[in-house]
């Protein structure tokens, strides 16, 4: 039965990564992304040292691009997926600054960690399809 699963799992994620193939991405702008990457790096080590100026202006950085890359994303259509992390990851943003509020740094770094996880798992998907 796990076998069974496991060859039905990785034939959906196959089929799921042809339907993404298929998606012209040419008219994404590779700037806001760089620029949130950037911005991303140096989010968790501002929260760790409790440097809430930076991370705030960070978060703020990083709440634009997420919620452009919904938008691109709504309006590119057969892209649920992306549309989806984008949103979670504008989720994660209003978590960090929740936790920062509270001034419970190791809750709003650990949500900066999930978010690092969730732009990973959109690049995974979009990211080869921009080069």
């Amino acid at each position: 039965m796990r076998k069974l699963v496991a060859v039905l799992g990785i034939c959906l994620a196959v089929s799921a990564s042809l339907v993404v193939a298929e998606i012209d991405l040419s008219d994404f702008d590779d700037d806001v992304m760089r620029t949130m990457d950037d911005t991303n790096k140096f989010l968790e080590p501002d929260i760790t040292a409790k440097n809430v100026k930076n991370a705030t202006e960070g978060v703020e950085i990083l709440r634009q691009g997420l919620k452009w890359t919904e938008e691109y994303f709504v309006h590119k259509g057969n892209t649920d997926d992306a549309v989806k992390l984008a949103q979670e990851g504008q989720q994660h943003i209003t978590a960090i600054l929740a936790s920062m509020s509270a001034n419970d740094f190791d809750k709003a770094a650990a949500s900066a960690r999930d978010l690092t996880k969730n732009c990973r798992a959109c690049h995974d998907l979009y990211k080869p399809l921009t080069k």
